[in-house]
Protein backbone atom coordinates (compact mmCIF):
# COMPACT_ATOMS: atom_id res chain seq x y z
CA UNK A 1 0.00 0.00 0.00
CA UNK A 2 3.03 2.34 0.84
CA UNK A 3 4.34 1.58 -2.49
CA UNK A 4 1.47 2.06 -4.10
CA UNK A 5 1.30 5.33 -2.64
CA UNK A 6 4.87 6.36 -3.03
CA UNK A 7 4.74 5.38 -6.95
CA UNK A 8 1.37 7.30 -7.34
CA UNK A 9 3.45 10.88 -5.57
CA UNK A 10 6.38 9.86 -7.95
CA UNK A 11 3.89 9.75 -10.98
CA UNK A 12 2.23 13.39 -10.34
CA UNK A 13 5.92 15.03 -9.27
CA UNK A 14 6.70 13.58 -12.75
CA UNK A 15 3.90 14.81 -14.92
CA UNK A 16 4.00 17.99 -13.00
CA UNK A 17 7.47 18.77 -13.94
CA UNK A 18 7.06 17.82 -17.44
CA UNK A 19 3.71 19.97 -17.38
CA UNK A 20 5.54 22.39 -16.20
CA UNK A 21 8.43 22.42 -18.97
CA UNK A 22 5.67 22.91 -21.26
CA UNK A 23 4.54 25.84 -19.87
CA UNK A 24 7.67 27.38 -19.66
CA UNK A 25 7.91 26.31 -23.63
CA UNK A 26 4.26 27.62 -24.57
CA UNK A 27 5.35 31.02 -22.60
CA UNK A 28 8.61 30.91 -25.37
CA UNK A 29 6.87 30.18 -27.89
CA UNK A 30 3.80 32.95 -27.75
CA UNK A 31 7.09 35.73 -27.15
CA UNK A 32 8.77 34.22 -30.17
CA UNK A 33 5.33 34.26 -32.17
CA UNK A 34 4.96 37.72 -31.25
CA UNK A 35 8.79 39.01 -31.53
CA UNK A 36 8.83 37.16 -34.79
CA UNK A 37 5.63 39.20 -36.36
CA UNK A 38 7.45 42.54 -35.35
CA UNK A 39 9.88 42.59 -37.75
CA UNK A 40 9.69 39.69 -40.04
CA UNK A 41 6.43 40.07 -42.70
CA UNK A 42 4.46 36.88 -43.68
CA UNK A 43 6.67 35.68 -46.36
CA UNK A 44 9.93 36.06 -44.18
CA UNK A 45 7.43 34.51 -41.24
CA UNK A 46 6.58 30.99 -43.10
CA UNK A 47 10.26 30.83 -44.26
CA UNK A 48 11.12 30.66 -40.39
CA UNK A 49 8.00 28.07 -39.95
CA UNK A 50 8.79 25.94 -42.78
CA UNK A 51 12.56 25.92 -41.38
CA UNK A 52 11.43 24.39 -38.00
CA UNK A 53 8.71 22.28 -39.43
CA UNK A 54 11.73 20.51 -41.74
CA UNK A 55 13.53 20.38 -38.88
CA UNK A 56 11.38 18.66 -36.57
CA UNK A 57 9.69 16.40 -39.16
CA UNK A 58 13.29 14.90 -39.88
CA UNK A 59 14.34 14.66 -36.40
CA UNK A 60 11.98 12.01 -36.25
CA UNK A 61 14.06 9.54 -38.56
CA UNK A 62 17.21 11.23 -36.34
CA UNK A 63 15.80 9.60 -33.52
CA UNK A 64 14.89 6.03 -35.33
CA UNK A 65 11.49 5.48 -32.58
CA UNK A 66 13.63 4.87 -29.94
CA UNK A 67 12.26 7.02 -27.31
CA UNK A 68 9.42 4.73 -25.55
CA UNK A 69 11.25 1.85 -26.30
CA UNK A 70 14.45 3.39 -24.51
CA UNK A 71 11.88 4.91 -21.32
CA UNK A 72 10.03 1.91 -20.99
CA UNK A 73 13.44 -0.57 -20.55
CA UNK A 74 15.96 1.51 -19.17
CA UNK A 75 16.10 3.58 -15.68
CA UNK A 76 19.52 4.79 -13.94
CA UNK A 77 21.43 7.61 -13.25
CA UNK A 78 20.45 10.97 -15.52
CA UNK A 79 24.33 11.64 -16.84
CA UNK A 80 24.57 7.83 -17.91
CA UNK A 81 21.54 7.10 -19.25
CA UNK A 82 21.25 11.00 -21.22
CA UNK A 83 24.96 9.67 -22.69
CA UNK A 84 23.57 5.76 -23.53
CA UNK A 85 20.60 7.30 -25.57
CA UNK A 86 22.51 9.62 -27.33
CA UNK A 87 25.13 7.28 -28.56
CA UNK A 88 21.98 5.04 -29.59
CA UNK A 89 20.64 7.77 -31.52
CA UNK A 90 23.78 8.76 -33.26
CA UNK A 91 23.75 6.76 -36.18
CA UNK A 92 20.63 7.97 -37.45
CA UNK A 93 21.49 11.76 -36.62
CA UNK A 94 24.42 11.25 -39.12
CA UNK A 95 23.09 9.34 -41.43
CA UNK A 96 20.08 12.31 -42.17
CA UNK A 97 22.62 15.20 -41.97
CA UNK A 98 23.19 15.16 -45.78
CA UNK A 99 18.82 14.62 -46.33
CA UNK A 100 18.73 18.15 -44.56
CA UNK A 101 21.39 19.70 -46.59
CA UNK A 102 19.29 18.17 -49.47
CA UNK A 103 16.04 19.29 -48.22
CA UNK A 104 17.09 22.96 -47.69
CA UNK A 105 17.89 23.32 -51.44
CA UNK A 106 14.92 21.70 -52.95
CA UNK A 107 12.61 23.92 -50.32
CA UNK A 108 10.11 26.57 -51.16
CA UNK A 109 11.97 29.35 -49.97
CA UNK A 110 11.04 32.67 -50.55
CA UNK A 111 14.63 33.83 -49.55
CA UNK A 112 17.82 32.43 -50.12
CA UNK A 113 19.25 29.93 -47.57
CA UNK A 114 22.42 28.47 -48.96
CA UNK A 115 24.61 28.05 -47.18
CA UNK A 116 24.28 30.22 -43.76
CA UNK A 117 20.25 28.35 -44.24
CA UNK A 118 21.35 24.85 -44.73
CA UNK A 119 23.75 24.96 -42.03
CA UNK A 120 21.59 25.85 -39.43
CA UNK A 121 19.09 23.86 -40.64
CA UNK A 122 21.71 20.61 -40.30
CA UNK A 123 23.00 21.70 -36.64
CA UNK A 124 19.53 22.01 -35.17
CA UNK A 125 18.56 18.31 -36.53
CA UNK A 126 21.37 17.61 -35.11
CA UNK A 127 21.36 19.23 -31.89
CA UNK A 128 18.00 18.70 -31.39
CA UNK A 129 18.84 14.87 -30.42
CA UNK A 130 20.39 15.46 -27.39
CA UNK A 131 17.45 17.80 -26.78
CA UNK A 132 15.27 14.69 -27.05
CA UNK A 133 17.85 12.71 -24.81
CA UNK A 134 17.89 15.57 -22.33
CA UNK A 135 13.90 14.58 -21.91
CA UNK A 136 14.33 11.04 -22.18
CA UNK A 137 16.96 10.50 -19.36
CA UNK A 138 15.00 12.51 -17.13
CA UNK A 139 11.92 10.12 -17.70
CA UNK A 140 14.41 7.34 -16.95
CA UNK A 141 16.24 8.59 -14.22
CA UNK A 142 13.38 11.20 -12.33
CA UNK A 143 16.48 13.37 -11.81
CA UNK A 144 14.22 16.63 -12.20
CA UNK A 145 17.28 18.98 -11.45
CA UNK A 146 19.08 19.12 -14.81
CA UNK A 147 15.68 18.74 -17.35
CA UNK A 148 14.65 22.07 -15.77
CA UNK A 149 17.59 23.45 -16.07
CA UNK A 150 17.88 22.52 -19.69
CA UNK A 151 14.23 23.87 -20.24
CA UNK A 152 14.40 27.24 -18.71
CA UNK A 153 17.70 27.93 -20.45
CA UNK A 154 16.38 27.05 -23.54
CA UNK A 155 13.62 29.32 -23.91
CA UNK A 156 15.77 32.23 -22.48
CA UNK A 157 18.00 31.86 -25.06
CA UNK A 158 15.16 31.95 -27.59
CA UNK A 159 13.71 34.89 -25.80
CA UNK A 160 16.62 36.88 -25.32
CA UNK A 161 17.82 36.06 -28.82
CA UNK A 162 14.42 37.20 -30.49
CA UNK A 163 14.42 40.49 -28.48
CA UNK A 164 17.79 40.86 -29.42
CA UNK A 165 16.71 40.45 -33.19
CA UNK A 166 13.91 43.20 -32.67
CA UNK A 167 15.94 45.87 -30.88
CA UNK A 168 18.48 45.56 -34.14
CA UNK A 169 15.83 45.40 -36.55
CA UNK A 170 17.18 42.30 -38.35
CA UNK A 171 14.31 40.71 -40.57
CA UNK A 172 16.20 38.16 -42.07
CA UNK A 173 14.81 34.09 -41.29
CA UNK A 174 18.02 32.83 -41.63
CA UNK A 175 19.77 34.77 -38.71
CA UNK A 176 16.79 33.79 -37.22
CA UNK A 177 16.80 30.29 -37.45
CA UNK A 178 20.16 30.30 -36.14
CA UNK A 179 18.35 31.47 -32.76
CA UNK A 180 16.79 28.16 -32.45
CA UNK A 181 20.34 26.50 -33.22
CA UNK A 182 21.81 28.42 -30.27
CA UNK A 183 18.95 27.37 -27.72
CA UNK A 184 20.37 24.06 -27.60
CA UNK A 185 23.42 24.85 -25.92
CA UNK A 186 22.41 23.94 -22.55
CA UNK A 187 21.94 20.36 -23.54
CA UNK A 188 25.33 20.35 -24.89
CA UNK A 189 27.05 21.34 -22.10
CA UNK A 190 24.76 18.93 -19.76
CA UNK A 191 26.40 16.17 -22.16
CA UNK A 192 29.35 17.65 -20.90
CA UNK A 193 29.23 18.45 -17.25
CA UNK A 194 26.28 15.94 -16.15
CA UNK A 195 27.30 13.49 -13.53
CA UNK A 196 28.77 9.63 -14.26
CA UNK A 197 27.07 7.95 -11.82
CA UNK A 198 27.25 4.47 -12.24
CA UNK A 199 24.83 3.50 -9.89
CA UNK A 200 21.02 3.89 -9.99
CA UNK A 201 18.97 6.90 -9.63
CA UNK A 202 18.12 7.69 -5.71
CA UNK A 203 14.50 8.36 -7.27
CA UNK A 204 14.30 4.81 -8.50
CA UNK A 205 16.42 2.70 -6.38
CA UNK A 206 13.90 2.60 -3.79
CA UNK A 207 11.26 0.57 -6.04
CA UNK A 208 13.56 -2.06 -5.94
CA UNK A 209 12.93 -2.71 -9.49
CA UNK A 210 15.25 -3.81 -12.68
CA UNK A 211 15.36 -3.73 -16.12
CA UNK A 212 12.99 -5.64 -17.92
CA UNK A 213 15.31 -6.38 -20.74
CA UNK A 214 18.35 -7.43 -18.62
CA UNK A 215 16.93 -8.64 -15.44
CA UNK A 216 19.92 -6.22 -13.91
CA UNK A 217 19.81 -2.66 -11.22
CA UNK A 218 20.04 0.74 -12.91
CA UNK A 219 24.02 0.74 -13.34
CA UNK A 220 24.03 -2.27 -16.23
CA UNK A 221 25.38 -0.67 -19.07
CA UNK A 222 23.38 -0.79 -22.53
CA UNK A 223 24.87 -4.26 -23.99
CA UNK A 224 24.68 -4.97 -27.61
CA UNK A 225 21.87 -7.49 -27.05
CA UNK A 226 20.09 -4.23 -25.81
CA UNK A 227 20.46 -1.86 -28.48
CA UNK A 228 19.81 -3.89 -31.03
CA UNK A 229 16.69 -4.80 -29.46
CA UNK A 230 15.84 -1.11 -28.53
CA UNK A 231 16.27 -0.37 -32.35
CA UNK A 232 14.44 -3.45 -33.38
CA UNK A 233 11.59 -2.21 -31.00
CA UNK A 234 12.53 1.57 -32.57
CA UNK A 235 11.92 0.51 -36.23
CA UNK A 236 8.77 -1.46 -35.19
CA UNK A 237 7.50 2.16 -33.73
CA UNK A 238 8.48 4.69 -36.62
CA UNK A 239 5.77 4.30 -38.93
CA UNK A 240 3.60 5.60 -36.08
CA UNK A 241 6.21 8.19 -34.91
CA UNK A 242 6.10 9.15 -39.02
CA UNK A 243 2.73 9.20 -39.23
CA UNK A 244 1.99 11.12 -36.45
CA UNK A 245 4.75 13.91 -37.25
CA UNK A 246 3.74 13.78 -40.70
CA UNK A 247 0.07 14.29 -38.90
CA UNK A 248 1.44 17.28 -37.02
CA UNK A 249 3.74 18.97 -39.39
CA UNK A 250 2.75 18.32 -43.37
CA UNK A 251 0.16 21.03 -43.40
CA UNK A 252 3.40 23.50 -42.31
CA UNK A 253 5.20 21.89 -45.33
CA UNK A 254 2.86 21.85 -47.98
CA UNK A 255 1.67 25.51 -47.21
CA UNK A 256 4.82 27.25 -49.24
CA UNK A 257 4.86 24.48 -51.92
CA UNK A 258 0.89 24.68 -52.41
CA UNK A 259 0.63 28.00 -51.79
CA UNK A 260 2.85 30.64 -50.60
CA UNK A 261 5.30 31.20 -47.65
CA UNK A 262 3.45 33.86 -47.03
CA UNK A 263 0.34 31.69 -46.17
CA UNK A 264 2.27 29.55 -44.27
CA UNK A 265 3.56 32.73 -42.08
CA UNK A 266 -0.35 33.86 -41.13
CA UNK A 267 -1.50 30.05 -40.58
CA UNK A 268 1.37 29.54 -37.55
CA UNK A 269 0.31 32.73 -35.90
CA UNK A 270 -2.55 31.07 -34.96
CA UNK A 271 -1.79 27.56 -35.33
CA UNK A 272 1.34 28.24 -32.99
CA UNK A 273 -1.56 29.37 -29.98
CA UNK A 274 -4.17 27.04 -30.42
CA UNK A 275 -1.87 24.03 -30.86
CA UNK A 276 -1.01 24.44 -27.39
CA UNK A 277 -4.36 23.21 -25.93
CA UNK A 278 -3.72 19.51 -26.94
CA UNK A 279 -0.42 19.74 -24.59
CA UNK A 280 -2.36 19.60 -21.00
CA UNK A 281 -4.45 16.85 -22.71
CA UNK A 282 -0.92 14.86 -23.51
CA UNK A 283 0.85 15.11 -21.16
CA UNK A 284 -2.42 13.59 -18.79
CA UNK A 285 -2.79 10.90 -20.77
CA UNK A 286 1.10 10.17 -20.52
CA UNK A 287 0.94 10.52 -16.78
CA UNK A 288 -1.68 8.16 -16.86
CA UNK A 289 -1.12 4.92 -18.94
CA UNK A 290 -0.01 2.69 -16.18
CA UNK A 291 -2.72 3.51 -14.24
CA UNK A 292 -5.15 2.61 -17.66
CA UNK A 293 -2.67 -0.51 -18.02
CA UNK A 294 -4.35 -1.53 -14.91
CA UNK A 295 -7.70 -0.42 -15.30
CA UNK A 296 -8.03 -2.28 -18.75
CA UNK A 297 -8.62 -5.35 -16.08
CA UNK A 298 -11.58 -4.11 -15.43
CA UNK A 299 -14.68 -3.76 -17.87
CA UNK A 300 -16.05 -1.27 -15.60
CA UNK A 301 -13.44 1.63 -16.91
CA UNK A 302 -15.26 4.44 -17.51
CA UNK A 303 -13.84 5.12 -20.62
CA UNK A 304 -16.75 6.88 -21.82
CA UNK A 305 -16.57 9.40 -19.17
CA UNK A 306 -12.93 10.07 -19.83
CA UNK A 307 -13.35 11.33 -23.17
CA UNK A 308 -16.38 14.01 -21.87
CA UNK A 309 -14.06 15.14 -19.85
CA UNK A 310 -11.13 15.41 -22.40
CA UNK A 311 -13.92 17.24 -24.66
CA UNK A 312 -14.86 19.64 -22.01
CA UNK A 313 -11.31 20.53 -20.98
CA UNK A 314 -10.48 20.88 -24.89
CA UNK A 315 -13.48 22.87 -25.37
CA UNK A 316 -12.78 25.14 -22.36
CA UNK A 317 -8.87 25.53 -23.51
CA UNK A 318 -9.21 26.57 -26.49
CA UNK A 319 -11.91 29.27 -26.10
CA UNK A 320 -9.61 30.76 -24.23
CA UNK A 321 -6.63 30.27 -26.37
CA UNK A 322 -8.74 31.55 -29.41
CA UNK A 323 -10.10 34.76 -27.83
CA UNK A 324 -6.38 35.40 -26.36
CA UNK A 325 -5.18 34.69 -30.83
CA UNK A 326 -7.81 37.24 -31.50
CA UNK A 327 -6.37 39.91 -29.57
CA UNK A 328 -2.99 39.00 -30.49
CA UNK A 329 -3.37 39.66 -34.07
CA UNK A 330 -5.97 42.63 -33.86
CA UNK A 331 -4.30 44.89 -31.39
CA UNK A 332 -0.70 43.99 -30.81
CA UNK A 333 0.53 42.90 -34.62
CA UNK A 334 0.81 44.62 -38.07
CA UNK A 335 -1.98 44.85 -40.03
CA UNK A 336 -0.49 42.21 -42.46
CA UNK A 337 -1.73 39.72 -40.33
CA UNK A 338 -5.12 40.87 -39.80
CA UNK A 339 -6.16 37.56 -42.39
CA UNK A 340 -4.71 34.86 -40.20
CA UNK A 341 -7.99 35.48 -37.62
CA UNK A 342 -10.59 33.89 -39.99
CA UNK A 343 -8.26 30.27 -39.81
CA UNK A 344 -8.96 30.66 -36.06
CA UNK A 345 -12.53 28.74 -35.64
CA UNK A 346 -11.39 25.95 -37.87
CA UNK A 347 -7.92 25.22 -36.44
CA UNK A 348 -10.08 25.38 -33.04
CA UNK A 349 -12.06 23.01 -34.17
CA UNK A 350 -8.53 20.91 -35.01
CA UNK A 351 -7.00 21.26 -32.02
CA UNK A 352 -10.21 19.31 -30.02
CA UNK A 353 -10.49 16.45 -32.82
CA UNK A 354 -6.72 15.92 -32.13
CA UNK A 355 -6.74 16.20 -28.46
CA UNK A 356 -9.32 13.18 -28.76
CA UNK A 357 -6.85 11.22 -30.76
CA UNK A 358 -4.23 11.58 -28.39
CA UNK A 359 -6.20 9.90 -25.56
CA UNK A 360 -7.27 6.92 -28.24
CA UNK A 361 -3.75 6.57 -28.69
CA UNK A 362 -2.95 6.45 -25.26
CA UNK A 363 -5.67 3.82 -24.19
CA UNK A 364 -4.56 1.56 -27.66
CA UNK A 365 -0.98 1.80 -25.94
CA UNK A 366 -2.29 1.36 -22.20
CA UNK A 367 -4.43 -2.04 -23.52
CA UNK A 368 -1.25 -3.90 -25.41
CA UNK A 369 -2.44 -2.29 -28.65
CA UNK A 370 0.78 -0.22 -30.61
CA UNK A 371 -0.13 -1.72 -33.91
CA UNK A 372 -3.32 -0.03 -33.96
CA UNK A 373 -1.64 3.29 -33.07
CA UNK A 374 0.71 2.66 -36.33
CA UNK A 375 -2.67 1.75 -38.37
CA UNK A 376 -4.83 4.47 -37.39
CA UNK A 377 -2.95 7.08 -38.05
CA UNK A 378 -1.46 6.50 -41.33
CA UNK A 379 -4.75 6.04 -42.19
CA UNK A 380 -5.42 9.66 -40.88
CA UNK A 381 -2.05 10.87 -42.33
CA UNK A 382 -3.51 10.08 -45.92
CA UNK A 383 -6.28 11.81 -45.38
CA UNK A 384 -4.94 14.72 -43.96
CA UNK A 385 -2.58 14.28 -47.32
CA UNK A 386 -4.96 14.24 -49.46
CA UNK A 387 -7.23 16.63 -48.43
CA UNK A 388 -3.96 18.99 -48.24
CA UNK A 389 -3.13 18.50 -51.86
CA UNK A 390 -7.07 18.99 -52.51
CA UNK A 391 -7.78 22.18 -50.40
CA UNK A 392 -4.98 24.29 -49.71
CA UNK A 393 -4.00 25.09 -53.65
CA UNK A 394 -7.65 26.56 -53.27
CA UNK A 395 -8.32 27.86 -50.01
CA UNK A 396 -4.66 28.60 -48.74
CA UNK A 397 -4.24 28.41 -45.21
CA UNK A 398 -7.81 27.09 -44.57
CA UNK A 399 -7.38 24.21 -46.75
CA UNK A 400 -4.83 23.74 -44.30
CA UNK A 401 -7.19 23.85 -41.39
CA UNK A 402 -9.71 22.17 -43.34
CA UNK A 403 -7.06 19.25 -44.29
CA UNK A 404 -6.04 18.83 -40.42
CA UNK A 405 -9.83 18.49 -39.37
CA UNK A 406 -10.63 15.40 -41.83
CA UNK A 407 -7.18 13.62 -40.95
CA UNK A 408 -7.46 13.98 -37.07
CA UNK A 409 -11.29 13.22 -37.66
CA UNK A 410 -10.83 9.85 -39.54
CA UNK A 411 -8.21 9.05 -36.65
CA UNK A 412 -11.21 9.29 -34.44
CA UNK A 413 -13.94 7.47 -35.85
CA UNK A 414 -11.37 4.66 -37.00
CA UNK A 415 -9.96 5.00 -33.46
CA UNK A 416 -13.38 4.71 -31.89
CA UNK A 417 -14.59 1.67 -33.59
CA UNK A 418 -10.63 0.01 -33.07
CA UNK A 419 -11.39 0.60 -29.43
CA UNK A 420 -14.27 -1.03 -29.09
CA UNK A 421 -13.25 -3.98 -30.66
CA UNK A 422 -9.88 -4.23 -28.41
CA UNK A 423 -12.43 -4.13 -25.29
CA UNK A 424 -14.38 -6.61 -26.23
CA UNK A 425 -11.65 -8.80 -27.38
CA UNK A 426 -9.74 -8.59 -23.99
CA UNK A 427 -11.30 -11.04 -21.91
CA UNK A 428 -10.22 -11.29 -18.14
CA UNK A 429 -7.28 -13.65 -18.58
CA UNK A 430 -5.76 -11.66 -21.12
CA UNK A 431 -6.00 -8.68 -19.59
CA UNK A 432 -4.33 -10.29 -16.64
CA UNK A 433 -1.20 -9.98 -18.30
CA UNK A 434 0.97 -12.53 -18.61
CA UNK A 435 0.50 -16.46 -16.78
CA UNK A 436 3.30 -16.32 -14.38
CA UNK A 437 1.71 -13.44 -12.43
CA UNK A 438 4.16 -10.42 -13.07
CA UNK A 439 1.19 -8.37 -12.86
CA UNK A 440 2.25 -6.91 -16.51
CA UNK A 441 -0.95 -5.83 -18.65
CA UNK A 442 0.50 -7.85 -21.79
CA UNK A 443 3.37 -8.28 -24.17
CA UNK A 444 7.47 -6.82 -23.18
CA UNK A 445 7.14 -4.89 -26.55
CA UNK A 446 4.43 -2.31 -24.66
CA UNK A 447 6.93 -1.28 -22.16
CA UNK A 448 3.59 -1.30 -20.01
CA UNK A 449 4.44 -3.20 -17.36
CA UNK A 450 2.98 -2.56 -13.48
CA UNK A 451 6.50 -2.33 -11.76
CA UNK A 452 8.49 -0.34 -14.52
CA UNK A 453 9.48 3.26 -14.43
CA UNK A 454 8.56 4.30 -17.66
CA UNK A 455 4.75 5.41 -17.11
CA UNK A 456 5.34 9.14 -18.23
CA UNK A 457 6.55 8.12 -21.94
CA UNK A 458 5.95 9.74 -25.45
CA UNK A 459 5.44 13.48 -24.76
CA UNK A 460 8.45 13.44 -22.68
CA UNK A 461 9.63 12.60 -26.25
CA UNK A 462 8.02 14.78 -28.14
CA UNK A 463 6.93 17.90 -25.99
CA UNK A 464 9.45 20.42 -27.52
CA UNK A 465 8.53 19.80 -30.79
CA UNK A 466 5.01 20.43 -29.99
CA UNK A 467 6.31 23.78 -29.29
CA UNK A 468 6.41 24.25 -32.90
CA UNK A 469 5.66 26.99 -35.24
Amino acid sequence: MMANADESARVRVAAGVLVGAQIVAAGGAVAMNLLAAVVLDPSARGDLAFALQLVYFLSVFAIMGLERPFIATRFGGFGDEYRRFARLVLPGTVAILPIAVLATTVAPFSTRWLWAGAIAIGGYVALNSLVHAVRVAYVCSREWKWFALNAIATQVIIVAGALSLVLLGVDDPVIWMWVYVGSTIPAVLILIFSPRTGVPSPALSRTGVSSPLTGEGASSQLTRAEARGLRRRGWILLPSEFSNSAMLHSDRLLLPMLSSSAELGLYVTVATVLEMATWPIQQWVDASLRGWSKAFRSRRFPIAKLFAQCVALLIGIVTVLGAAAYAMIVFVLPDSYLPATVAIPALAVSAVVFGVTRVQQGLFIAADAPGTVSTIEVFGTAAALIAYVLLIPQFGMLGAAYGSIIGYSLCAVVGAIALRRVRRKRRPSEVDGSEDGDDCTGARTSGLCANEPGDVVEAAGRSADRTKE
